[in-house]
């Protein structure tokens, strides 16, 4: 565990280095602590005494392996003393902290009946409340539990079983600190955080929904091409865009008995199409001539055509970087 987050931080270091001090290239040739001593200087030559060392201190508290809700007490403490560059590095490297944790937490809250508790105290509900921490019986498992939520995480229930995933909504409290760069960014997974597109194979927001997302994901895209998780969002792009294109496995975007393209999703295409300013509308533009032009039937002759529009996409995305 200790290996992969000083490995996601030395990473986030040359990227946030190239994002925040749009940096020399001699930079890229320093170990961790040479880049970090680079960054440091370069964000609190002209700042307080207070955020003086702000970062040293923070990275001194990641490379001990902590766990999330150290590093969280951490930022609840000292980031009203941290410039916006500052407060951006804490939260994108608590962000990849959060993710080098997930499967320790998962690992521990499917041990023994800890499932079975879980489930008998929120049943059905897609998250877990964390009203009912205190209703917790096992002490291992409360503590556990406690400890995810306080690293800001939630319990979502997906197939059966609750697995902890970053809670970005609550990310959203260190807003006032940020750019609106990194604001976009969080507010995009907050999305899915707070209702995920797909679950258990199904996709459970509308067409309309998931349009709204592409169009989201797409302007921050064009309007951040140089930012320091424009891959990220550029992935997160086409995974929706794929999912637009060809609905899951439970969710076709067809009717069954007939193989006919839905009304709906049809309708959705095309007020797509009306944003003609933007690469998806081109991309759904292009769709929907394809799907016209088969009497709107959604067979082989459509479906083999989507990886070809969903590459010349994220190309065409991926090239303004």
């Amino acid at each position: 565990m200790r290996k992969k987050i000083l490995k996601a931080i030395s990473l986030m270091g040359i990227f946030l280095i190239l994002f925040i001090v749009g940096c020399d290239n001699y930079l890229l040739e320093k170990n961790d602590k040479e880049i970090y001593e680079a960054l440091e200087s370069t964000l609190t030559s002209s700042n307080t005494e207070e955020s003086d060392g702000l970062l040293y201190e923070f990275k001194s508290i990641v490379d001990s392996n902590n766990e999330p809700y150290v590093l969280v007490q951490f930022i609840d403490e000292n980031i009203k003393n941290a410039t916006e560059e500052e407060a951006a590095v804490m939260i994108l490297i608590l962000e990849e902290v959060q993710k080098e944790y997930i499967q320790e937490y998962t690992d521990e809250i499917f041990m023994e009946d800890n499932q079975m508790e879980l489930l008998r105290l929120s049943g059905t509900e897609l998250f877990f409340d964390e009203a009912n921490i205190g209703q917790i019986e096992n002490v291992k498992l409360k503590d556990i539990v406690e400890r995810i939520f306080k690293g800001k995480y939630k319990l979502i229930n997906m197939e059966g079983g609750f697995y902890p995933g970053i809670d970005y909504e609550k990310l959203k409290e260190y807003n006032r600190y940020l750019s609106d760069e990194i604001r976009g960014y969080i507010e995009i997974k907050a999305l899915n955080s707070n209702k995920p597109a797909v679950l258990d194979a199904e996709i459970t927001i509308s067409f309309d929904e998931l349009g709204e997302r592409l169009i989201q994901t797409e302007k921050y895209i064009q309007k951040y091409p140089q930012g320091v998780k424009f891959e990220e969002v550029l992935r997160i792009y086409g995974d929706y865009l794929r999912l637009y294109l060809e609905g899951s496995d439970n969710s076709p975007i067809y009717e069954y008995e007939t193989r006919e393209i839905k009304k709906d999703i049809l309708k959705s295409y095309k007020n797509m199409k009306g944003n003609n300013k933007l690469i998806t509308a081109k991309i759904i533009s292009k769709y929907i001539d394809i799907i016209e032009y088969n009497k709107n039937i959604i067979d082989e002759n459509v479906l083999s055509r989507v990886p070809k529009l969903l590459s010349e996409a994220v190309a065409t995305l991926e090239s303004i970087k």
